[in-house]
């Protein structure tokens, strides 16, 4: 699983960065999290970067839009695939990817909290189907994201309550 341009351009507008930190970011993904660059961009930082401020351009989105990030990213990588599973995946993906890169590089930031309601409603489910939690926990494993339930409880997401608050962390 890599992370596409598109994924960490929207990291960069969800965090917020100054164009300082936005660069040291940049450089730190490119150095330390080079394995899930896609193999056309890892050879060749300045490419690396032009797709990501390309991506960046075509985002014209504040902070307080950060909830309405995904949405977007669903809608226009949708019209690029035939089947809806496959896009409905590369939507959990890119959702989880971004998590993964705020817990990896905004300081002080231990996990990101979501009710298991909103998050359904995030991919346009109201209930936990088996694909669906399939997918789910696929790309937490393979990102090493780890659920849990306050005060550390780790959980497994076909268990949990409906209305749970569910802490993913590193």
């Amino acid at each position: 699983m890599t992370y596409t341009p598109r994924d960490i351009a929207v990291f960069l507008t969800a965090s917020d960065f100054t164009h300082r930190e936005e660069r040291a970011v940049l450089h730190s993904i490119w150095k330390n999290d080079n394995a899930f660059i896609s193999l056309t961009l890892r050879k060749n930082v300045i490419q690396f970067r032009r797709e990501v401020y390309a991506e960046l351009s075509k985002i014209d989105i504040t902070p307080a839009d950060i909830d309405e990030l995904n949405l977007l990213m669903r809608d226009t990588e949708v019209s690029f695939y035939t089947e809806k599973e496959s896009a409905a995946q590369d939507v959990i993906e890119s959702y989880f990817k971004i998590i993964k890169l705020e817990l990896l590089y905004i300081p002080d930031l231990k996990c990101r909290k979501i009710k298991l309601r909103r998050l359904l409603k995030r991919f346009n489910y109201k209930r936990r189907s088996v694909k669906l939690v399939a997918n789910i926990r696929r790309t937490l494993n393979t990102l090493e994201l780890k659920t849990y339930l306050r005060g550390y409880v780790p959980c497994d997401i076909t268990d949990v309550s409906i209305n749970d608050m569910i802490m993913f962390r590193l």
